[in-house]
């Protein structure tokens, strides 16, 4: 299998995070955050947190991805900030993203105790074209938001 089809889902991708997650994390990993989405951006709420002059991305096999995400996920790396944008059609769209989604008034589902990324991608996978967003902790914690619903997944 080779090109989009390996992002298709988020549990094929998903598995691609995992698998890179137990063969240990690169020194200085910061963490990572992942929005898949449908196919545009559309009125995602980001905003670059760099720079974009020059981001190009032919990326859309899942492990030459999630491989490239996790090299500047690092503390030397000025991309490893905020959000990265996925599309299920186009592979990487943009890196390094302010998300702010709109806190929802009547959820009952929010999660507490947790960090600001968490809530972040708990509120955002409620965005009708985000099929999910993938959370990768500091320790390798692997957490998955959908539809309002945050799971972890690797602890």
């Amino acid at each position: 299998m080779g090109g989009l089809e390996l992002i298709d889902e988020t549990g094929i991708f998903l598995n691609v995070v995992i698998d890179k997650v137990n063969k240990g994390l690169p020194i200085g990993f910061t963490g990572l955050g992942i929005i898949l989405i449908d196919e545009e951006i559309g009125s995602l709420p980001v905003s670059p947190l760099l720079s974009e002059i020059g981001f190009q991305s032919k990326l859309s096999d899942a492990k030459k991805i999630v491989d490239f995400l996790f090299s500047i996920s690092n503390v030397t790396d000025e991309r490893h900030d905020g959000f990265h944008i996925v599309s299920q059609k186009k592979g990487l769209s943009k890196i390094s993203q302010y998300f702010s989604p709109t806190i929802p008034q009547d959820f009952n589902g929010t999660v507490f105790d947790v960090g600001a990324r968490y809530r972040t991608a708990q509120y955002g996978s409620l965005y009708e074209n985000v099929t999910s967003v993938i959370v990768v902790s500091q320790k390798g914690q692997i957490s998955v938001a959908k539809d309002g619903c945050v799971e972890l997944i690797v602890e």
